[in-house]
C-alpha cells in the first residue's frame, strides 16, 4: 500500500507576518546608482590563511557587477615572466619564492546589495518610450493584486541580540527545490524589519561551494544596508585546494560618481568565477 506524504504543517501566523515584513524591507532597499568596493576572499587551511582582494564596481539597480581579475595581492607581487606571456592570471610563479599566486576560488563577481532571493532581482527603471503612454480616456489603474507563492515553512524560534540589535529569529524550511530556496535562518531587527544576519545552505554557483551553512551578515551605512561578510561553516574545495573554512568580506563600500566599469580586459570565458545565484 503506497504511503501518502505527510501533510504540510499549518503556517505559523506570527512568523509569516514577520517574514512578509522582512521581504518587504528587502524590496524597499535602495542604493546609489554606482557602487565601488573591495571583495576580500580568505581561505583557511589550519593556521594558514590565503587572502585575495579584488576591486569591484556595481551598477544598481540592474546589479551589473564588474570585478578586476587581478587581485591586489598579485599586483603587489608581480609575476616574473618566463617565455611567452599568455596572460593567464594566478597560475604563474611569484618571483623569488616559487609560490603561486592562484586565487582562492576564482574572481569574485559578488554584489554587495545581494538579497539571497528574498526580493526580486531589481531591474533598471524604464526609459521614456519603453512603454506606450495610455490615452487620456483610458481606464485608470488604481491598484494590483499579487498572489505570493509560499516557498518556505517559516517558524519563529525566539528573540536574539545580533550586532547589538534585538532580533526575531526565524527558521525557514523550503517547501520544495531546496537548491533554489537556500535560506535557513533569518535574524530580523525588531525595530525596522531589516535582516541583520542570515544563514544559507551552500553558497555560490560556480566552482567552490561551501559544505553546510554559510553565515551572512549585513551592516547599515547611512540609510542603506550592505553585505558585510559571509563565512562557511564547513570545508570548501576549489582549484586551489580544499580549505577548512572560507570567508568573504566586503570592504570600503562607497558611492562612486564615475562610471569605472570597463577595465579594458575582455572577460575570460574559461575563468573561474565566484558568483551568487
Amino acid at each position: 500500500m503506497p504511503v501518502s506524504p505527510a501533510p504540510s504543517p499549518a503556517p505559523d501566523a506570527r512568523a509569516e507576518e514577520i517574514f512578509a515584513r522582512t521581504r518587504a524591507a528587502f524590496v524597499a532597499r535602495t542604493y546609489p546608482r554606482q557602487l565601488a568596493y573591495r571583495v576580500q576572499v580568505t581561505g583557511y587551511q589550519g593556521t594558514t590563511a590565503t587572502v585575495r582582494t579584488y576591486v569591484t564596481y556595481e551598477r544598481w539597480p540592474a546589479v551589473n557587477v564588474h570585478a578586476r581579475t587581478i587581485s591586489e595581492e598579485e599586483t603587489a607581487n608581480p609575476v616574473a615572466p618566463k617565455g611567452t606571456n599568455f596572460s593567464v592570471p594566478f597560475m604563474s610563479d611569484v618571483a623569488g619564492n616559487g609560490d603561486t599566486m592562484k586565487d582562492v576560488v576564482g574572481t569574485p563577481q559578488l554584489a554587495v546589495t545581494y538579497a539571497f532571493g528574498l526580493a526580486p532581482r531589481p531591474l533598471d527603471p524604464p526609459l521614456p518610450g519603453d512603454a506606450p503612454t495610455p490615452p487620456p480616456d483610458a481606464p485608470r489603474q488604481i491598484g494590483t493584486v499579487t498572489a505570493v507563492k509560499r516557498n518556505y515553512d517559516v517558524r519563529l524560534a525566539g528573540e536574539e541580540t545580533v550586532a547589538g540589535l534585538l532580533c526575531w529569529h526565524l527558521t525557514l524550511k523550503p517547501l520544495g527545490n531546496p537548491g533554489t530556496y537556500r535560506v535557513r535562518d533569518l535574524y530580523v531587527a525588531e525595530s525596522n524589519d531589516q535582516t541583520v544576519r542570515l544563514r544559507t545552505d551552500g553558497n555560490f554557483t560556480a566552482k567552490a561551494t561551501g559544505s553546510g551553512l554559510w553565515t551572512v551578515n549585513y551592516v547599515q551605512a547611512g540609510d542603506a544596508w550592505y553585505l558585510s561578510d559571509e563565512t562557511s561553516a564547513g570545508s570548501v574545495s576549489s582549484d586551489a585546494g580544499t580549505f577548512d573554512k572560507m570567508e568573504v568580506r566586503f570592504l570600503d563600500v562607497r558611492a562612486d560618481p564615475n562610471e569605472n566599469l570597463d577595465f579594458g580586459v575582455p572577460p575570460d570565458p574559461d575563468a573561474a568565477l565566484l558568483i551568487e545565484p
